[in-house]
């Protein structure tokens, strides 16, 4: 049985096995003591011990007192109504006096009153018989003070009445400790008279064969089906990973990242994207206008002036327009933007000079946060993220949809469709739906299509085909990690972010 038993049992548990043949019932902390092992340890083989049928275990708990910030105040300076005692030693003295040379005064009286040790004449306060008394008398409050600054103080019989007024005075403060206690059963008493104490090693080692002291050793069994300990490393959150990753989808396709200011004129939002100012995205419901600065500048004179006949009678696009006098006014007031669509615009501006020297194509792209005046529900956010793209050349229908199937290819993406849409400022336009694997239905992404001749020659100052797509990151994100409220991935729940796995596409 000894050498079965070498095998089967830690060096600790045979230890403990040892230890309590010896001292009997023990605490852990006993059991540490005499061993010499960090109390942690033998906690967890006591359990192995008690799994096997070896050891019991009870918890036994006890009140403890200790002292309060008060309490170490008082074993410094003394109780209120023992200072107040040994002041009155040399004679009576008037209370106005007594309030500058003893703080808490009406406490120091209150319970020196209750002790019998003073008595109050008019203003005067003087020492009782008793008062004199019993001024070298240790109280019993002081002993169980000065008790307490050592060790924390067990509450028993004789002492819990002066320890609770001591509670209650705010000089001690109540904590229970508990501790646990390791019995031998009948089989681990039968185990603990066999077993050796034999030194345990993990591996065998060419030491080990060559000097033969393998004989003497007992090798560490390993428990392949035990679970590791789960390791929180640190990481970005996983909206930035998401970000970070298209961005450089974009990059390693050719595209050239744009950037512009979140708050913007409506005209960039809005104007230079052929959408009318009646039209209802531009109203307070949907749209977050600023107080300051409520208005901004505008481009130049000449690209304000295409804009504008645009929206009026169609300008030289071949459109009719939205027939109605476009409002410079309105096209000033600063808006956050709504999409990420101004930046597209934006560009498409500065591309100007380039298209006059025959620099093209040229491809963009952006990936930013967008605002709407959105109730917050588990599918709507006020805020969320947007990526745009935009290619400028000699380029299709059939390169648009190239692109973005490459895009989603590119995030892991297998399956993506497009349905025919309706969007203002693009025709021909589609709704981009990607393939949840998981669900096993189509979700919608966003939009995508050919700009509008009313949008680029304003613009650029002629008509090319310009490609533009911006659809949402969010409901990607949410499908990739099973999460059903889309305000979860703003939440920094800690739990999601400790287990969401890296993004790696």
């Amino acid at each position: 049985m000894g050498g079965d038993t070498k095998v089967r049992l830690h060096r600790l548990e045979r230890l403990i096995l040892k230890a309590l043949l010896e001292m009997g019932d023990s605490t852990t902390f006993e059991i540490a003591q005499k061993i010499g092992v960090k109390r942690d340890a033998i906690e967890v083989a006591s359990l192995w011990a008690a799994e096997k049928g070896l050891v019991t275990i009870h918890t036994e708990s006890r009140m403890l007192a200790e002292l309060t910030k008060e309490g170490w105040d008082t074993l410094n300076n003394g109780l209120p109504e023992r200072r107040l005692q040994h002041i009155l030693e040399k004679g009576p003295i008037n209370i106005s006096k007594l309030k500058k040379r003893l703080e808490r005064l009406d406490i120091a009286i209150g319970w020196a009153r209750r002790r019998g040790w003073i008595i109050i004449e008019g203003d005067s306060v003087q020492l009782t018989e008793k008062g004199f008394k019993e001024i070298s008398i240790e109280l019993p409050e002081e002993q169980i003070i000065k008790n307490a600054a050592t060790a924390p103080v067990p509450i028993t019989k004789e002492n819990k009445r002066v320890i609770d007024e001591l509670v209650r005075r705010k000089i001690l403060r109540l904590h229970t400790e508990k501790k646990k206690i390791l019995s031998l059963t009948e089989k681990g008493r039968e185990v603990a008279t066999k077993v050796g104490v034999s030194v345990e090693v993990s591996k065998l080692t060419p030491e080990l064969i060559v000097s033969g002291k393998w004989r003497d050793v007992v090798l560490t069994p390993y428990d392949i089906s035990v679970k590791a300990p789960t390791i929180y490393p640190g990481k970005k959150h996983f909206m930035r990973q998401v970000i970070d990753y298209i961005r450089r989808i974009w990059l390693d396709m050719g595209f050239k990242e744009m950037k512009g200011p979140i708050l913007d004129v409506a005209f960039w939002v809005f104007d230079a994207l052929y959408q009318p100012q009646d039209h209802p995205a531009r109203d307070l419901a949907d749209t977050f206008y600023a107080e300051t600065p409520s208005h901004g500048e505008l481009p130049s004179p000449e690209i304000v002036d295409a804009v504008r006949m645009t929206h009026e009678d169609g300008w030289t696009t071949g459109s009719t327009g939205w027939g109605y006098k476009w409002d410079e006014n309105e096209a000033r007031k600063c808006v956050l933007r709504t999409h990420t669509t101004s930046l597209s615009a934006r560009t498409l501006a500065k591309l100007r000079d380039d298209i006059e020297n025959g620099n093209i194509p040229a491809k963009y792209f952006s990936v930013g946060r967008v605002f709407r005046n959105e109730t917050l529900t588990w599918k709507n956010l006020a805020e969320f993220y947007q990526t745009d793209g935009i290619v400028v050349g000699n380029v299709s229908f059939r390169h648009l949809l190239g692109y973005l199937k490459e895009f989603y290819n590119k995030l892991g993406i297998r399956k993506c469709r497009f349905r025919p849409a309706y969007f203002p400022y693009t025709e021909m336009s589609v709704e981009i739906e990607v393939f949840d694997e998981r669900k096993g239905v189509w979700v919608e992404l966003g939009g995508a299509g050919i700009f509008r001749p009313e949008v680029v020659k304003p613009l650029l100052g002629k008509d090319i085909p310009v490609l533009a797509w911006g659809p949402g990151l969010e409901r990607t994100v949410m499908n990739r990690y099973n999460i059903e409220d889309i305000r979860i991935l703003y939440m920094n729940d800690l739990e999601i972010l400790r287990s969401a796995r890296l993004w790696i596409g």
